[in-house]
């Protein structure tokens, strides 16, 4: 039975590489019952501001957010409450942009020296936001019919992205990522709190290893972890779950949703957030965790709570 929970602080929209505007976001939160959601797309906060209209409209408190991609281990550092018009961070968040641009342009080029049909303009229509991303580039050559031979069975953008952009492959260009120290004094600069998303992507069966970069980077600022989301087992839950309390440290937990309608399930059985709310705690209460996300707030901004 798919269990809709009634916070969600991992989302993301059409400003980075989500398939649904930050105004269908709160819609969709509203008909699901899910009445606090963070909006955190991918190094940008472009789709912030429309969120929070579209939120106080709705009735739903949508919290500015934002992911960080940093260099160690292929990591993303969540930000919540954060400023999204400070100077600093929009500044940093440009280069981003532009170094994501050039890297996308350079793994578009492989692909059509691949043998795929595929142009630049193909996506910028899927990248409507300004942002572009690995699913803009994997929806532009789903979306040329000339491509069908060549997907090898792929056909949707996570198989596709297995098959031809992952990390390992020929296609993928990495591009320049900011360091996690860098990225969490940032974020503190900007007012927000520093979560680390889905821990446990990066540190399948190695425990000991994922205890010992978190406290790296609870040495750098970090606040807490995101203990639930859809890529963790009840194993992975649990762990994240007593680290946090050994640490005296938050938990979050968000669906990391970026697209309505099934998804098939990976090789450990688990499978993408068909809508929003839609993650797992594994028994685990969550009661908690917006007022304690609060309470860091106001002791890190001195104004009461969250921003908005």
């Amino acid at each position: 039975m798919q269990l809709i929970r009634n916070i969600d602080l991992q989302i993301q929209s059409t400003a980075s590489d989500g398939k649904h505007a930050p105004r269908e976001i709160v819609s969709m939160a509203k008909e699901q019952g899910v009445g606090v959601i963070a909006l955190t797309d991918h190094d940008t906060v472009a789709g912030v501001p429309e969120a929070l209209g579209a939120g106080r409209a709705e009735g739903i408190r949508v919290i500015p957010g934002i992911e960080l991609s940093v260099e160690e281990r292929g990591a993303h550092i969540l930000s919540y409450g954060v400023d999204y018009t400070h100077p600093a961070l929009l500044a940093a968040l440009e280069e981003f942009r532009l170094s994501r641009i050039e890297g996308a342009k350079a793994m578009v080029r492989n692909l059509e020296r691949s043998g795929f049909a595929v142009s630049w303009e193909d996506v910028e229509r899927q990248a409507t936001g300004g942002l572009v991303a690995r699913p803009h580039i994997a929806r532009a050559i789903l979306g040329r019919p000339e491509n069908k031979e060549k997907l090898d069975g792929a056909a949707s953008v996570h198989d596709f992205i297995e098959a031809f952009l992952s990390n390992e492959s020929p296609n993928y260009v990495p591009r320049a990522h900011v360091g996690a120290r860098e990225a969490i004094a940032l974020i503190g600069q900007a007012g927000g709190i520093a979560v680390w998303s889905h821990p446990a992507i990066h540190f399948q069966n190695d425990p000991e290893g994922l205890e010992m970069f978190l406290r790296q980077l609870l040495g750098w600022g970090l606040a807490g972890v995101e203990a639930f989301n859809p890529s963790h087992t009840g194993d992975d839950a649990e762990f994240l779950h007593g680290l946090a309390e050994k640490y005296k440290i938050l938990r979050t937990g968000g669906s990391d949703f970026h697209e309505r309608g099934e998804h098939p399930a990976n090789e450990r059985g688990l499978h993408s957030a068909r809508t929003i709310g839609d993650f797992e705690t594994h028994g685990f209460p969550i009661d908690d965790i917006i007022a304690r996300l609060d309470e860091a707030l106001a002791k890190r901004k001195g104004d009461g709570g969250i921003t908005e």
